[in-house]
């Protein structure tokens, strides 16, 4: 093998590793869910399901952009910076029904590998969003 072709070898194979390295540094809206464990939790009492869905979709979208929500499941994800890259911030409402005495609401998230050095939490400023919007501050 001549140094030539050594060299398109080796550049070859540099930029499969990149490649590889991107993809498995991004973060998806599918990978966050409820069960992940971590985030901040905690109880909402007088409100009923629609005042929080709606304040819960007000604080989702400050700064972020919502990239799932379905609201009979209680679920709302946004994304923290630009796709495929940025942070991914769920909110998950429970339970659903229209009129319970208590929800329990639970705010997650997941950074990509290739932002570690981003040290910004967004569980708290999404609380005290939410929380705005409800009227409970």
């Amino acid at each position: 093998m001549t140094a030539e072709n050594r060299h398109r070898c080796l550049q070859a194979l540099m930029a499969s590793l990149l490649s590889i390295s991107l993809l498995t540094a991004c973060v998806s809206a599918d990978s966050l869910q409820l069960s992940n464990g971590g985030g901040k939790s905690f109880t909402v009492r007088g409100k009923n399901y629609d005042q929080i869905w709606k304040a819960a979709m007000q604080a989702m979208s400050t700064d972020m952009s919502i990239v799932e929500s379905h609201r009979p499941s209680g679920v709302i994800k946004s994304r923290v910076g630009a796709p495929p890259s940025g942070k991914i911030v769920g909110f998950f409402i429970q339970p659903t029904l229209p009129t319970a005495s208590d929800y329990t609401v639970t705010i997650v998230s997941k950074k990509p590998l290739q932002t570690d050095l981003v040290d910004r939490d967004w569980e708290p400023s999404v609380v005290e969003d939410f929380k705005a919007a409800l009227g409970l501050r």
